[in-house]
């Protein structure tokens, strides 16, 4: 399981608030990871990540993620990934992640723990 990909997608369908405590996410167990609104996240052996027992997100053949909330995505001629929910992704170096949403605060997202545990705070 991808740590950072799996926190994103979290906060994508959880809409933790962009105010308050940070958001992150820490791997608790072998293909299984815990965050901090007490979603379970879990990996199944097709690689689909199952969110808190209720929405999955896979890639199909060409890579395109499959969301079961109906969440769709595309990538912009800025490279930013974008969703159908009003969020934003991208890439600022390394292991660093920008995630937007239209009138709200901006968050940015890294390891603490490299591949083990993941924090996004506001700015």
């Amino acid at each position: 399981m991808n740590l950072m990909e799996a926190t994103i997608f979290a906060i994508l369908i959880s809409t933790p608030p962009t105010d308050g405590p940070a958001f992150g996410c820490r791997a608790t167990a072998d293909k299984e990871a815990l965050c901090t609104n007490d979603m379970v996240i879990r990996e199944f052996q097709d690689g689909t990540l199952e969110f808190g027992a209720k929405v999955t997100v896979k890639k199909n053949r060409r890579r395109d993620l499959i969301f079961s909330n109906g969440i769709t995505a595309y990538f912009d001629s800025f490279g930013w990934l974008q969703f159908s929910n009003g969020y934003a992704v991208r890439r600022m170096e390394g292991d660093i992640f920008k995630i937007t949403q239209q009138g709200a605060r901006d968050l940015t997202c890294r390891y603490t723990i490299q591949g083990k545990q993941t924090r996004c705070t506001v700015g």
